[in-house]
Parts: C-alpha cells; sequence; structure tokens
C-alpha cells in the first residue's frame, strides 16, 4: 500500500468529520456558534448549511377553519363543521409525511390573517385579501353542499390540540359566500 493511499484513507474520514461537526455546530440555536459557518467561504452556505432544526418560537395553538351553511336570509344555520382534520402523528412522519403540506399552508395562511392587523399599506392589504379569497375557495371545494343552504361562513379557531383543559380562541368570522358561485 503507498503513502498516499494510506494518508488519503485517513484524512477523507477526518474530513468528512469535520464537516459533520461543523454543519451540528451551525444549527445550534445560540448565535454565538453562527461564527462556525464563517469558515464556508462560499458565501452561499453551500458548505456550512444554515438550518434551524429547531424553531425558535414554536407553534403552540393549532389553527382550524370550521365553516357552516346558511340560508338565503341567514336565518337557518347548520352546525359549524371542521374543513380539514389534523392528522395524527406516526413515527415516519419524522421522515416523510408530504400530507403535511396542507396543514403548514393552512398555518401560514392563518397566520397572514392573524399578524400586524393594525398595518394596512397596502402590501398588506392585498396579501389579507389573498388569504380571504384562498380561504373560501379552500373551503368552498371541501363543504358539502346541502339543499336550502346556498351560503356558508368560515370561522377560524385556535386552539392547544391535546390540551383540553384551555378553552379555543375564536379569533375570525368571515362573511357569507355563495357555496356555488
Amino acid at each position: 500500500m503507498s503513502r498516499t493511499s494510506t494518508v488519503m484513507e485517513r484524512a477523507v474520514p477526518a474530513i468528512l468529520a469535520g464537516w459533520f461537526v461543523a454543519s451540528v455546530l451551525g444549527q445550534h440555536p445560540d448565535r454565538s456558534y453562527d461564527k462556525v459557518r464563517s469558515g464556508d467561504k462560499t458565501g452561499t452556505g453551500i458548505l456550512i448549511p444554515n438550518w434551524r432544526f429547531f424553531a425558535p418560537n414554536p407553534a403552540v395553538e393549532d389553527q382550524h377553519f370550521l365553516y357552516r351553511l346558511a340560508n338565503e336570509d341567514k336565518t337557518e344555520h347548520t352546525e359549524w363543521r371542521e374543513v380539514y382534520s389534523i392528522a395524527p402523528r406516526k413515527l415516519i412522519h419524522a421522515f416523510w409525511f408530504p400530507g403535511r403540506r396542507a396543514e403548514k399552508a393552512i398555518f401560514d395562511v392563518a397566520s397572514t390573517l392573524l399578524n400586524n392587523p393594525g398595518a394596512m399599506t397596502p402590501l398588506h392589504k392585498e396579501a389579507k385579501e389573498s388569504a380571504y379569497r384562498l380561504v373560501n375557495e379552500f373551503v368552498r371545494r371541501r363543504l358539502t353542499p346541502e339543499p336550502g343552504l346556498p351560503l356558508f361562513q368560515v370561522l377560524l379557531v385556535r386552539y392547544s390540540g391535546y390540551d383540553h383543559s384551555e378553552d379555543p380562541k375564536y379569533d375570525m368570522v368571515f362573511d357569507y359566500e355563495q357555496v356555488n358561485p
């Protein structure tokens, strides 16, 4: 065995181990570990990525959109019904969970509607109007129509999920929309 191949057999695993350690340290929530990423001279984060495995402010509540159907003069209503149920988690979901995309989208839209209620720049106003249209179309495609009830209304509710000691928070009631536009 040549000296070059012996050096390579030891150097490659050592370099890969060092790269792994630097990548893990670069993910630490304490920002003092950000110095580790300064070793990535590409300036793009390709060599030592900036992925945070834990959110700094994790979500502690689930957002749910509920709907109810109503007659034309809005005097009769059905009970509130859930539009979309959050799937129970399984071990495989830690690695692969494409169904989570819809839940994430609901969370993002709800955040758009709830954040910065006082900030009404044209951009904020356009984002909120788009979010309202998106939610109404999302609900319209999933509701079960009933004869004599041509309208629906949406309610945004937050609650802690498994902790049933906490009451739900009723954040927003949308205007009535036609079931079949």
